[in-house]
């Protein structure tokens, strides 16, 4: 992945160019020293004069009004100018100064919009910093310090801004009575700073010629070599995966761990400042020897399988089969946006159409309109895919049929990323993009509208989710990763929402595109889980993962990819590592799938390895199938003979009801065991077998929703805190037992008539 960049034969600038913007995809603004704005045509590298300034007005930035939900407000296109003698500017489109406010002493040094578009931050040489509402009205001076304030931007939730002073960052929390973070992020002055709009991530560059990354709590994430000049400019993607960064003749494109991923030196003289295109395939810079700088990121790269995908130039995609050494050459009519490969299917977006390419047939693609003009979003699952455009969410099949457009709460689809929507077979996942505790579920269907979402709520902030691709759709699981860096999985379709951890101090982690399988880095050493649904039990579940920790992995490697029998671990330095696994877990998983159960346990016979054994037991206990006998001698194989000893107890049970409830119960599945017994009227065994988990709270409320055994529950609570000696401290028993009145011999008589009826049935 690299840079190409085009500049104009000749400046249209008379003078240094010190601000830019975008008003679209296909049209910048920039402004100068020789007091001008231009537009200019990405396309052709055309400019035209929009307006000349008087002498007093010497911009230092400039932006453009952000298009919330696709839309503009009622003026049109707002664009905000500060300057050089301390006052703001709002003009229109057209060059127009629609108001003038004077804000600083001094020169203003940054000028932005908030990202609702609702309001706007200056900040400048008086060391001030101070917000404003759209019009222009001082809503309040949020930082007064004697440092100039050269860098400033907000956080991507609008709750807190960002500034330097000195050699030093602070963060500053707009919520009343909270105490700021500040660190020493540099050896000299910081120069620029710049908020990832998706992550925690803060890019600063400094008079050290040094460009760091942060985290939100000052934590240091990586820091440069030595560049030779000062670093001028910083500016992320929107997607939040690159960043830019200006120097004097140098423009670096870097990964967001900081790695860089390509170094060009363009005559521009020092860059002042960057943007990013709307869609992140695009950045203009402002240089000092009046020119205009435009880069277009090409040489992108995608894999799957045997297939590479790589956007070569802006119109020409390259494809290429390993296995059989051939090449594609894929020419669209206008530029690559999106591209994505998966399960046989090869996806690519441009400015105004979708085309679906068939890896059989790579010469009648499927294409259709998009209607906002612009994808920000393209996730593809087996059966179909998810389009993000900035006002509409569609699910489409890979013949390009719109299939369902899937809506739910504070729905906003502009502020959908990579991490917080995932998409299955049968399945929508989104994390609420206010209450970042809320995942909605949306069950997809072939129609084109959707049942009402399911709620699921974690107890901490959620930062990443990811849905299983495969299996029923009664057992799609969601792995929700939350701000603690602890990981959980949860059944999206049970009807109690139990979370489950899976580990800690996880950075990353992946579930595997063709199987159930998931990896992750936690810590520093990479982790894969053979069969992630054994995390009810710590001691199976180690048994199924394979844990891979060696210096080769570095200090902070991520999860690239997970494709197969091959992990994909990206290192700090850029460099990837493929790390192989045990191909039996993924045969076994294929066998389950296909109810080949015989298969299954001839591999775990032949292989007798003690980690597919453990899988085998896990899957066999928590499936539907009749594989009693297939558990037994899988976790007779990994020595837990107490589990063979309840398996043989559940053979005996005269009941195939009770039988099925209790192989749910020792798969974990503690809900789905109650609801079969529930199902087929058997009250009083549900309410014993949560008596016998210790869940007294459940089995009263079974006995009182169900008006039967009330006096037993409340009974056999009584023995069991005589036995341990202890009082009585639950509110719910201590009011019935006041209530109720218990006889001994009657309550003893019923259990004995349960379990001789019990005996009896079939």
């Amino acid at each position: 992945m690299r840079f190409k960049i085009t500049l104009a034969e000749k400046p249209s600038h008379k003078a240094p160019v010190t601000c830019i913007g975008w008003s679209n995809t296909q049209e910048v603004y920039s402004a100068g020293d020789d007091y001008q704005i231009l537009s200019w045509s990405v396309s052709t590298n055309q400019s035209t004069k929009i307006t000349k300034f008087n002498d007093e007005i010497c911009p230092t930035d400039l932006q453009f009004l952000p298009r919330t939900g696709g839309s503009l407000n009622k003026q049109g296109d707002l664009i905000l100018v500060t300057a050089t003698d301390g006052r703001f500017h709002i003009l229109n489109k057209g060059g127009r100064i629609e108001r003038s406010v004077e804000a600083h002493i001094g020169a203003i040094l940054v000028g932005q919009w908030g990202n609702d578009g609702t309001g706007l931050l200056t900040a400048g040489e008086d060391g001030m910093i101070k917000i404003w509402s759209r019009s222009g009205m001082l809503r309040s001076t949020v930082v007064s310090s004697e440092n100039s304030v050269y860098g400033a931007c907000w956080s991507p939730d609008g709750q807190a801004i960002a500034y330097t002073q000195g050699k030093f960052l602070v963060i500053k929390h707009l919520a009343p009575n909270t105490k700021p973070i500040k660190w020493k992020a540099h050896d000299a002055i910081v120069l620029c700073i710049a908020w990832s709009p998706v992550s925690e991530l803060i890019v600063t560059g400094g008079e050290d010629c040094k460009y760091r990354i942060w985290d939100s709590q000052g934590r240091p994430i990586f820091s440069s070599g030595f560049h030779g000049n000062h670093i001028t400019s910083i500016a992320w993607s929107p997607v939040g995966d690159l960043f830019a960064v200006g120097t004097y003749n140098t423009l670096r494109l870097c990964d967001y761990t900081g790695w860089s991923r390509s170094l060009d030196k363009p005559n521009t003289g020092c860059i002042y400042k960057m943007a990013w295109s709307a869609d992140g395939t695009q950045l203009a810079g402002a240089c000092a020897n009046g020119q205009v700088l435009f880069a277009h990121v090409v040489e992108r790269e995608i894999s799957y399988r045997n297939y590479t995908a790589s956007v070569i130039e802006k119109k020409l995609v390259i494809v290429k089969n390993i296995l059989e050494d051939i090449n594609e050459q894929l020419e669209l009519p206008e530029r690559v946006i999106q591209i994505a490969i998966r399960y046989d299917n090869l996806v690519l977006t441009t400015p105004t159409q979708c085309y679906i390419y068939n890896t059989n047939n790579w010469n009648t693609p499927a294409i259709f309109d998009l209607k906002d003009g612009s994808v920000i979003l393209l996730l593809l699952a087996e059966k179909h895919m998810l389009l993000v455009e900035r006002n509409t969410v569609g699910v489409y099949n890979y013949q390009g049929r719109l299939t369902s457009t899937p809506r739910w709460p504070n729905m906003k689809p502009d502020q959908l990323k990579n991490a917080t929507v995932t998409i299955s077979s049968d399945t929508l996942a989104i994390r609420d993009s206010t209450d970042t505790k809320n995942i909605y579920v949306v069950d997809l269907s072939s129609n084109r509208t959707t049942s009402e979402p399911i709620l699921v709520r974690h107890t901490a902030h959620v930062i990443q989710i990811s849905l299983d691709q495969w299996g029923e759709s009664v057992n799609r699981n969601l792995a929700v990763l939350d701000k603690k860096r602890d990981l959980f999985l949860v059944n999206v379709r049970s009807t109690n929402k139990t979370f489950n951890k899976l580990g800690t101090k996880i950075e990353s982690f992946q579930w595997n595109a063709i199987d159930n399988i998931m990896a992750a880095i936690q810590d520093t050493r990479l982790v894969v889980w053979y069969c992630p649904t054994a995390c009810y039990n710590n001691k199976l579940l180690k048994l199924c993962s394979f844990n891979y920790d060696s210096p080769e992995l570095g200090s902070s490697p991520r999860i690239s990819d997970f494709v197969g029998n091959n992990v994909s671990v990206r290192r700090t330095d850029g460099s990837l590592i493929n790390v192989p696994i045990s191909p039996f877990p993924s045969l076994l998983h294929k066998c389950v799938l296909d109810n080949r159960w015989t298969d299954a346990l001839n591999l775990c016979r032949t292989t007798n390895d003690e980690t597919t054994w453990a899988c085998l037991a896990v899957l066999a206990v928590q499936s539907n199938s009749n594989t009693i006998d297939i558990a037994e001698e899988a976790f007779a194989c990994i020595n837990h003979y107490d589990k063979v000893l309840f398996l043989q107890y559940i053979k005996d049970l005269p009941s195939r009801v009770e039988q099925k409830s209790q192989m749910a119960l020792l798969g974990g599945k503690q809900q789905d065991a109650e609801s079969t017994l529930l199902h087929n009227g058997m009250v009083f065994q549900a309410i014993y077998m949560n008596i016998n988990l210790y869940d007294w709270n459940r089995a009263l409320d079974l006995a009182i929703k169900h008006k039967t055994h009330i006096d037993t529950v409340l009974y056999l609570r009584q023995k069991y805190l005589d036995g341990l000696g202890k009082p009585e401290n639950n509110n719910k028993f201590t009011n019935l037992n006041d209530t109720v009145k218990i006889d001994k011999e009657k309550v003893e008589q019923k259990l004995a008539m349960e379990f001789q009826k019990r005996k009896h049935s079939v």
